[in-house]
């Protein structure tokens, strides 16, 4: 598919109009029309239904215009990027880990570089950051990466609950137990459904979700019970006064861990102020680690 196509789709479905779309971006009709049969006859869906200059998003064409927009969005910015990175200090994170830490983290950073600018993203997709932050299962490794923590995984349960009770936490009491859990992608669901296969144990899900906010008040509400990293969603075991009404238990599993990387983008020689910061999160790490 080519990069046109896709900005013809994109804007034909922003409009829902084909005649718009193509006022708007200085083309014919028909050219846009013939990008977007282009893109079905590739994909083999049907994106939209037209009528006329008219046209409605089909349930795959909303799914397709969904994945496309953020990676156009940052293609869009690029160029103005460049230009800002030569007049002003900037590092771009792509936070896709331990998104709970990164404010302290930026905040002491900045107590001695306030004159630096920090863009945040959250995007797996995303191409335009000079670090990413993210999880994996302990035996796989990234390259061009330094590992910043092997992180344990606990049991959240809501405080006051018969389980909140118990020291430590065996398989055997989470029978029939209701789970929350993230979907399929992430490194604390995977870690989970491994450590869970190999025992033998089916945990009996109940909700899932792709977001750890909504995770975490579903846990208050009593609404079933999770998988909860020790550090990087901000609930050491210790802090068990902390008023949020989250109970946090050690697993009796082995080794029931994450790790947290910092990656460096690949051929690309970064600044001094970004290796500068580099080292710093490096630091940062190791002084929650001890």
């Amino acid at each position: 598919m080519e990069l046109y196509q896709l900005r013809y789709f994109a804007r034909a479905a922003a409009y829902e109009n084909i005649s718009m779309a193509a006022q708007d971006l200085h083309v014919t009709q028909p050219s846009i029309s013939k990008a977007v049969k282009a893109l079905e006859k590739e994909l083999q869906v049907e994106l939209m239904r037209r009528n006329g200059k008219y046209c409605e998003l089909t349930h795959e064409g909303r799914r397709f215009q969904a994945r496309i927009l953020p990676v156009l969005a940052e293609l869009d910015e690029i160029p103005a990027e460049i230009q800002n990175r030569r007049a002003r200090k900037q590092i771009r994170i792509n936070v896709l880990s331990a998104s709970f830490m990164m404010p302290s983290l930026i905040k002491k950073y900045r107590e001695t570089h306030p004159d630096v600018f920090f863009t945040l993203l959250d995007r797996r997709e995303a191409i335009n950051w000079d670090i990413c932050i993210r999880s994996t299962l302990p035996e796989v490794f990234f390259s061009n990466a330094v590992k910043l923590m092997d992180e344990r995984l606990l049991f959240a349960c809501k405080k006051g609950t018969e389980l909140a009770e118990k020291e430590r936490i065996s398989l055997r009491d989470l029978t029939d137990v209701d789970f929350i859990v993230l979907k399929k992608g992430g490194s604390i669901r995977a870690v989970s459904d491994k450590k869970f296969k190999e025992r033998g144990f089916i945990p009996r899900i109940s909700y899932e979700c792709d977001n750890h906010y909504i995770l975490k008040r579903m846990v208050e509400e009593g609404l079933g019970v999770a998988i909860w990293p020790e550090y990087s969603w901000r609930r050491k075991l210790e802090e068990e006064d902390d008023g949020s009404g989250i109970c946090l238990k050690p697993l009796d599993i082995a080794e029931f861990t994450r790790s947290l990387y910092l990656i460096r983008q690949k051929d690309v020689k970064l600044t001094e102020n970004i290796e500068e910061f580099i080292e710093f999160t490096i630091d940062y790490f190791d002084m929650i680690k001890k």
